[in-house]
């Protein structure tokens, strides 16, 4: 087992960039003016569907990932659906990735799962037999509390996974994996349109909200407590 250890720490959430480096920019320009300790990427850095004449999706992420790191601070990125597959080896080369990975930064440990399924055909889209297989490794190297999850889809029937219609479409493997092992807090990305924190049990989950319209999430983690504050540029 993977021993995880509480710690006093702030995370900066960038999340759904969606190709928009120009929001980014000024994302970015406003939190340079605060604290924290870690930068935590729970994906769509790309759009498939807004790539500029002559460059790449790929050209587009690396960019992206390139701008974040000019916080010059730790960084961790899981892949969102709309993101090419091929920015795992992106997030390798400047050693960034989280996807199916535990990783520690101080003594705080983190655990990460990007994609998500959906009835639009993107395409970073693993299923709930792959997202299940991979958690439920992940989990047994985990003391069940003191980790800080990232994923791309939000837990089935929260808050955070309501589409304009009602309806909710997050992850029923992932919210099982919550209920399992607690963690000190789900950061998640996806549903634009469902920003806020919700609770499952009494491990909270928090979506800051998309990059793209100018919001970024701060995460304070103090011992056992754990505070979350959407901020709009």
């Amino acid at each position: 087992m993977i021993k995880v250890y509480g710690n006093n720490m702030r995370l900066l959430v960038i999340a759904d960039i969606h190709g928009n480096l120009e929001k980014l920019k000024e994302v970015l320009e406003k939190t340079r003016k605060e604290a924290f300790d870690v930068v935590i990427c729970p994906g769509d850095f790309t759009d498939m569907y807004t790539i500029p004449t002559e460059f790449s999706q790929l050209d587009v992420g690396t960019l992206i990932l390139q701008k974040i790191l000019t916080l010059k601070k730790p960084t961790l990125c899981v892949p969102g659906n709309h993101d090419p597959y091929e920015i795992l080896d992106v997030f390798n080369d400047y050693n960034v990735n989280l996807h199916s990975k535990i990783k520690k930064i101080k003594n705080t440990t983190f655990v990460g799962w990007g994609g998500a399924p959906t009835p639009f055909d993107t395409i970073f889209e693993p299923s709930d037999e792959e997202t299940k297989e991979n958690l439920t490794k992940l989990g047994k190297k985990l003391t069940p509390q003191n980790f800080v999850l990232v994923v791309h889809e939000p837990p089935k029937n929260t808050k955070l996974d309501i589409i304009r219609s009602g309806k909710h479409v997050g992850s029923p493997v992932i919210k099982e994996f919550i209920i399992e092992k607690q963690p000190t807090i789900t950061i998640t990305a996806h549903i634009h349109e469902s920003p806020g924190l919700d609770n499952i049990n009494k491990s909270p989950v928090f979506y800051p909200g998309p990059v793209f319209e100018g919001c970024y999430g701060i995460v304070e983690i103090k011992g056992k407590k754990t505070t979350c504050e959407t901020k709009k540029i």
